[in-house]
């Protein structure tokens, strides 16, 4: 009888272990996100990836820079944010492998360039009529401004050197309330879109080669108020 207690004790013991290891124990971040002078950063899109599987978590920040995320132990995770259509790395974090729950508390400095030239955004020759190639980023920079609701910007119409000067000027205005009538289109409101058009007057790179002249074919974002 007392064998047979103690065997039952040691089933019992070994079957108590197994669960205990077998437990999916987590790490529960509390990550906040600010710019550069320390002020909290709302509406940042983030994305906590693992360097294992793949899988993205994303949160977007709230009230005082913050998002949380709720993660496996025993893993090396990749911070990034999403910025106008690229995502950037801020921080590689690897947390141990524990068995207990566990709690962090991290805070990353962010912030949106002032100028950034919008990508695959294109024109027909000679036309403000948009490419169909040009939806993607206009969707990011759309859904950037949904998220960041304070964010006020220029859209800034470049051409290259050829043709008309004042038809230049003439079309790199008309080109820019194009994209300003397509980001209304998604939602976001008119006045936080500023439409300027400089033509051939603001070139960066040389307008002698056809490489320079399509760099200088170009729409920037311009950051007037955060």
């Amino acid at each position: 009888m007392y064998k047979k207690l103690l065997l039952i004790l040691g089933i019992f013991f070994l079957l108590s272990n197994y669960s205990y290891s077998q437990q999916n124990f987590k790490a529960f971040i509390n990550l906040t996100v600010t710019d550069m002078k320390d002020k909290p950063s709302v509406g940042d899109h983030m994305l906590f990836v693992s360097d294992k599987t793949g899988k993205i978590l994303s949160s977007i920040t709230k009230k005082g820079g913050l998002c949380k995320f709720e993660v496996p132990s025993g893993a090396v995770y990749t911070i990034k944010i999403k910025s106008y259509s690229d995502t950037v790395t801020l921080y590689k974090v690897e947390i141990q492998k524990a068995n207990y729950d566990q709690n962090f508390e991290l805070t990353l400095k962010y912030q949106l360039p002032k100028t950034y030239t919008l990508k695959n955004v294109n024109f027909q020759s000679g036309s403000s009529k948009l490419k169909s190639s040009s939806f993607k980023s206009l969707n990011e920079l759309a859904e950037l401004m949904l998220n960041k609701k304070t964010l006020k910007i220029e859209l800034a119409g470049h051409t290259d050197s050829q043709g008309d000067d004042a038809l230049n000027l003439k079309l790199s205005h008309a080109r820019a309330k194009v994209l300003k009538n397509y980001l209304v289109k998604k939602g976001i409101t008119a006045k936080r879109l500023i439409v300027k058009g400089y033509g051939e007057t603001r070139p960066i790179a040389n307008n002698a080669t056809e490489e320079g002249r399509k760099k200088n074919r170009r729409t920037e974002v311009i950051i007037i108020e955060r």
